[in-house]
């Protein structure tokens, strides 16, 4: 296809060249074998569109009102063009569990010794106070930040900013909003499946109680998700909570965060429980 075109090139040139040489009455000929050449040429590139980049379609009209040698350098600048105009978007590795220890030592008990001791806190649904402030008046930078560490740090108390984020007001914001959606809910998945993948050939205690945990907190926190997904996830945290809690020693330092946990999920069922109740009496709430 290029070197077709380039073929049409070399003899628009040489056209060019001889009318050159010819003098005044070369225009005469010189035009119509030019305006032919370049018909010629558009019409052969049009069969090859499929073929041709978003660019390079959009280059080929621009380069044919001059001529073939148009056409071709037009053909040949346009992908060089289309880096430049790529959107910036937010890119997430795919999450995977790995039992290994953490950069400075801390082996997974001994951080969660420190989580449950209070050296460390994730954020509660009602401290995400200047993520979301970001997300209401920040700039579009800062309110692209403010998505991607929702969604990169996978906590779903996090869930309500980017329920925040799909109804802002810019398109950029909500379609990338959108796709972190979908995200959260792959990750969700996957970290789901490959948590089962691994308990059902061992039981480790450790991986039923990372799974019983994660849908916990999806099901009480992820906004993201619908409510009755969000209940049967409740529903199932519930009963492996159960499991896990009568595998547990009475010393062990995960008793705590496991009954926080359970004490949690009843309390989002229970709160479910009675908006369907509200919902099929068909009467609100008292005031």
């Amino acid at each position: 296809m290029i070197l077709l075109l380039a073929l049409y090139s070399i003899v628009d040139l040489l056209l060019l060249l001889r009318a050159l040489l010819a003098g005044e009455g070369g225009i005469w000929w010189f035009a119509p074998a030019h305006l032919l050449l370049s018909c010629a040429a558009l019409v052969v590139m049009m069969g090859h569109l499929g073929r041709l980049s978003a660019p390079q379609r959009f280059a080929l009209p621009v380069g044919a009102a001059i001529g073939p040698v148009a056409m071709l350098f037009c053909l040949l600048l346009a992908p060089l063009t289309a880096g430049s105009r790529r959107k910036r978007q937010i890119v997430y590795r795919n999450v995977r569990i790995r039992k290994q220890r953490f950069a400075n030592g801390l082996s997974p008990m001994e951080r969660l010794g420190r989580i449950l001791d209070e050296r460390v806190r994730y954020p509660e649904s009602d401290e995400i106070g200047s993520l979301a402030t970001m997300l209401r008046h920040g700039n579009l930078q800062a309110r692209y930040r403010a998505l991607e560490t929702a969604v990169i740090s996978f906590e779903p108390r996090l869930s309500p900013l980017i329920v925040m984020a799909l109804s802002d007001e810019d398109q950029t914001i909500r379609a990338l909003a959108a796709a972190a959606a979908a995200q959260v809910s792959y990750n969700l998945a996957q970290q789901r499946s490959e948590l089962q993948a691994r308990i059902a050939p061992a039981q480790h205690l450790e991986d039923r109680y990372a799974l019983a945990m994660l849908l916990a907190d999806h099901g009480c926190f992820n906004q993201l998700l619908p409510q009755g997904q969000r209940l049967r996830l409740c529903q199932e945290a519930s009963r492996k909570l159960d499991e896990v809690a009568g595998l547990l020693t009475g010393g062990d330092i995960r008793r705590r965060a496991l009954q926080a946990a359970r004490a949690q999920v009843r309390r989002a069922i229970d709160a479910t429980g009675k908006s369907r109740l509200v919902r099929l009496s068909g009467v609100g709430p008292a005031s």
